[in-house]
């Protein structure tokens, strides 16, 4: 605005002033005496720009003072103040972390180009099941005959041994082949990428590793014909990939696909495929294509494809899939936990609104706007939020910290999750929102206290007294049905996870030791060269002392190892299947003799040292030499299946394409059922081998010992290692870790949820002890009448606490039903116990009703200790 304008304005300003002032005295209301001034003096534009600049000025002007004016009224009362901005910082710091876990996980782009068109491909077999990975003749007919990628490329990883590179390492050694670095738009930082002439058979062996593992190893320094030895072979270090780029799986070092041996079969089910869409193509347009041509291929190979549809899915929701539906329900569970603290704030706000009605009634009556009291309500209630998100920023944190640290493995770029600007806008967002529903349910809470009533103290026992109490006990039942969700779902996470440590997995739990080792050897006859490594680790192991049985297998029960799976067949004789092109199990004469099963190598002593059950045959034994007639022990759940009512011992099968090794197997022993990959999926058909006779697929193995002294052995097992294999990793660790870590994921699921329920439990019980509390004060006359015309104490503690047990029975009610609606969000997170189930639901309610009973105690008991003479002159 002008100069000019300006002193218009401001001469236009004072005169509205004057007026107004005139105006009230001849008595009319402020409002109206100020409308009724600028219509005396306005009706031109400069007017209202005038006064809509004044009032801005004066209203931010105010408001501030009203914020110091908070600040100062907050540090009068530290016993409120205090209490009420750890409730809402503990919602706030609650709300923030898990906002800020989800967005890291769940929300964030991945780290590439163009991310949103990263997909990855997926088989669909006959009865609707997704298949993650693809055979390799699937995958090239779908490179060949789609038009809407602009990149696809193949992928697995695979845990190697690393050396060459300070000591010897296990690490996740990811085959890619061609198009893999354009399909995530990404190039190495340092050196280059795969030439074509390396991307074949007979390529030069090259490897291309992550930034992390090069500054390890490295430091700084650029490539000069750096070499490692992967898997016993060496590789010439071509590229260093960005620093936090690690796909698949958590990869460290690529090498090429193409290097590696066919793998014809359309029943296999091999690699991962990841595509880039083309620009213009929507992921449902390309997803469709996928479809058509892979029910073309179907119908074109019948039963020599397991594929009988495809799909394509965005990357992201690919990779979070596994942890989406339980940071889902955390982020939920925090959120009611917000509310729950909310709901105590309130009371806590309702409560010093009533004490402070009769300063508030001043004010109006000295002319003070009901919207000017409002504002300075609203700024006690944001100075409380304000320092609430403070509070709360510094226990999210904390918390994230917490939540990296101790969080399920399976979540992916966990490790980049910290505190950025968008979780201080979060906190911020909802610390705003949070004064301003606090401020309406203040309103609310204290609505129908009159300036007469309140300036001669009449309120306490007249009817807005009882409305101001009916709206603090509806924040009550509030706060106890959102606690009740809370413990419900606490309740139920917890019988799943006692139902899920009950469970046989088929084995002996015990701190027996399991040492995770591999043997990497280079060149041919390897396998043989192992074998008697092998050998050797395990009769030295077997002659410590305390050890009763020792044995080992390629992969350790409950997720640890590379498990593996595929297509046996049933043979008439031991020979009829000796070449892998006739191996197929869309034979004719095959096609009742097929059967699907994992592959285990096993040794003579393993079943003894996990004592898994012996039912018929024999087991594994020193005369099972590689010279002699091959063997193989099966499951149950395979005898069931594959010969249900016939004996399979003496049988022969054929399983060479798991191991190349075309020596038909014949069937000497059945074991009991395993639970391999957690306890809560249930055992499947199994064949194990010998691992003399077939080493082939035992570079990476477990040692198990078992005997009284055996957890005791880790020196010299360590010993044993460095003499028999130097170059090789190994850790130590026991059977029953591997159930730690299958049911890790539930158990942090059940003690974050429990967090979150305890805390709302602590809160609501707050709550309850601060309603009865203030119905006892308010009632201490009418308690003395009644004790002086001769009721008992003891009678009257009754009525109040019947009257909290009635709000928390009301509350629990609104709590289960709640909990019934939100079932289906917590169902895929329970084994053995449903999502209603009623002893968990009675029993929350039990829980509930009883600590809100011995927190309704406390102050009624007060009751007891009041004499009546001190009740009637209150």
């Amino acid at each position: 605005m002008a100069s000019k304008d300006r002193r218009l304005a401001e001469e236009i300003a004072f005169h509205i002033e004057q007026q107004t002032a005139k105006n009230i005295r001849a008595g009319m209301a402020p409002a109206e005496a100020r409308r009724a001034a600028r219509v005396t003096f306005g009706g031109v534009q400069q007017v209202r720009e005038a006064t809509r600049d004044e009032m801005r000025g004066v209203w931010l002007r105010d408001f501030g003072r009203d914020l110091r004016i908070a600040f100062r009224g907050l540090a009068r009362v530290p016993s409120f103040s205090i209490t009420a901005i750890l409730t809402i910082g503990l919602g706030i710091g609650a709300a923030a972390a898990m906002f800020t876990v989800v967005d890291g996980v769940l929300l964030r782009p991945l780290p590439y180009p163009d991310a949103g068109r990263i997909v990855q491909l997926f088989q669909i077999g006959e009865k609707g099941t997704r298949g993650a990975n693809v055979s390799d003749p699937n995958f090239l007919d779908w490179q060949a005959q789609t038009g809407s990628f602009a990149a696809m490329a193949e992928t697995a990883v695979y845990p190697q041994t690393v050396t060459g590179a300070g000591e010897p390492q296990s690490l996740r050694v990811a085959v890619v082949s061609q198009g893999f670095f354009d399909v995530l738009a990404t190039r190495p930082t340092m050196g280059r990428g795969f030439r074509p002439d390396e991307l074949q058979r007979s390529g030069a062996k090259v490897a291309i590793v992550g930034a992390g593992f090069w500054e390890r190893w490295r430091g700084a320094r650029p490539l000069a014909g750096d070499a490692i030895v992967i898997g016993g072979v060496q590789h010439a270090v071509v590229g260093v990939m960005p620093d936090g780029f690690d796909y698949p799986q958590q990869a460290v070092i690529w090498t090429p696909r193409e290097q590696g041996r066919d793998s014809p079969s359309r029943t296999a089910h091999n690699f991962r495929v990841v595509a880039r869409v083309k620009p213009g193509v929507d992921i449902e347009q390309a997803s469709a294509e996928l479809s058509r041509v892979s029910r073309v291929l179907k119908a074109r190979y019948g039963t020599g494809t397991w594929m009988a549809d495809a799909v394509a899915l965005p990357l992201l929701d690919v990779i979070s899939a596994g942890v989406r539906p339980a940071l889902r329900l955390l982020f939920a569970a925090s959120l009611l936990l917000l509310l729950v603290a909310c709901t105590n704030v309130s009371n806590l706000l309702v409560a010093r609104a009533v004490s402070r009605r009769r300063e508030f009634a001043v004010q109006l009556a000295l002319g003070a706007s009901t919207g000017r009291v409002t504002r300075q309500w609203l700024a006690e209630t944001l100075a409380v939020a304000a320092c609430g998100a403070a509070i709360g920023l510094a226990l999210a944190t904390v918390a994230v910290r917490a939540f990296v640290a101790l969080g399920p493995r399976s979540a992916p770029r966990l490790d980049q999750v910290s505190i950025d600007w968008t979780s201080i806008a979060f906190a911020g967002v909802i610390a705003l929102v949070a004064a301003v529903v606090l401020s309406l349910l203040t309103a609310w809470g204290t609505r129908g206290a009159g300036i007469a009533d309140a300036l001669t103290d009449n309120s306490r026992t007249g009817s807005s007294s009882r409305r101001q109490m009916r709206g603090r006990e509806a924040l009550i039942v509030a706060q106890v049905a959102l606690t009740m969700v809370l413990l419900a779902g606490a309740g139920l996470l917890a019988r799943s996870f006692a139902h899920a440590m009950a469970v046989d997995p088929g084995f002996r739990l015990s701190d027996d030791f399991v040492l995770d080792t591999s043997i990497e050897l280079p060149g041919d006859g390897a396998g043989p060269r192992r074998a008697a490594m092998q050998d050797l680790l395990l009769a030295r192991v077997r002659a410590l002392p305390g050890v009763t049985a020792a044995g080992l297998i390629n992969a350790f029960p409950l997720g640890r190892g590379q498990f593996a799976n595929g297509t046996f067949i049933e043979m008439s004789r031991v020979d009829e299947i000796t070449k892998m092109e006739d191996f197929r199990i869309d034979a004719p004469q095959f096609a009742s003799r097929t059967g699907d099963a994992e592959y285990r190598v096993a040794s003579d002593g393993y079943f003894e040292a996990m004592d898994i059950p012996l039912l018929s045959g024999r087991l594994f034994d020193a005369t099972d030499a590689p010279d002699r007639p091959h063997v193989a022990i099966i499951s149950r759940s395979l005898a069931e299946k594959q010969w249900a009512g016939r004996d399979p011992l003496g049988r022969f099968i054929q399983f060479g394409n798991m191991d190349g090794d075309l020596t038909g197997l014949r069937v000497v022993g059945v074991v009991g059922d395993v639970r391999e990959s957690s306890v809560e999926a249930l055992p499947g058909p199994m064949i194990y081998v010998n691992a003399r006779q077939r080493p082939t697929a035992t570079s990476s193995f477990s040692v198990i010992a078992h005997g009284p002294a055996a957890g005791a052995l880790g020196g010299p097992v360590r010993r044993i290692m460095r003499d028999v294999a130097p170059d090789s990793p190994y850790e130590l660790t026991t059977v029953s870790a591997g159930l730690d870590r299958s049911v890790g994921t539930r158990r942090f699921n059940l003690s974050l949820i429990g967090a979150f329920a305890a805390a709302a439990l602590g809160l609501a019980m707050l709550g309850v002890y601060g309603l009865v509390a203030y119905a006892v004060s308010q009632r201490s006359r009418e308690m003395g009448i009644r004790v002086a015309l001769g009721a008992e104490p003891a009678s009257l503690v009754r009525m109040v606490l019947t009257h909290a047990a009635r709000l928390t029975l009301v509350g629990s009610a609104v709590g289960l039903g709640l909990t019934l609606l939100a079932s289906n969000a917590i169902s895929g997170m329970l084994y053995g116990v449903t999502a209603v189930d009623p002893a968990v639901l009675m029993s929350v309610a039990a829980t509930m009703l009883a600590a809100a009973m011995a927190a309704s105690y406390l102050p009624a008991r007060r009751i007891l200790k009041q004499p009546p003479g001190l009740a009637l002159r209150s």
